[in-house]
């Protein structure tokens, strides 16, 4: 189980800020690769980029802001 010191602390954010940065590098490396008309390294990387930069843009992206959308009904609703 990880603790609560401040390297563990410092870990965590770390690997939460890697996990994040997937789908933007992704992104980029499709339009990098569109640049230069060729897949930059393999095309199972470009399929996985593909895979998830569209994950990223037509669901998570679509999704995060729906759900963070202030619904002023309920907000009036418990004055």
């Amino acid at each position: 189980m990880i603790g609560d010191s401040f390297p563990e602390y410092v870990f965590i954010r770390f690997s939460v800020l890697c996990l994040r940065s997937i789908a933007p590098l992704s992104i980029f490396y499709i339009i990098l690769s569109w640049y230069q008309h060729r897949l930059l390294y393999s095309w199972w990387l470009g399929l996985y980029a593909t895979a998830e930069a569209a994950f990223y843009l037509f669901v998570y992206l679509p999704r995060s802001r729906l759900l963070q959308k202030v619904r002023w009904s309920s907000l009036y609703a418990s004055c």
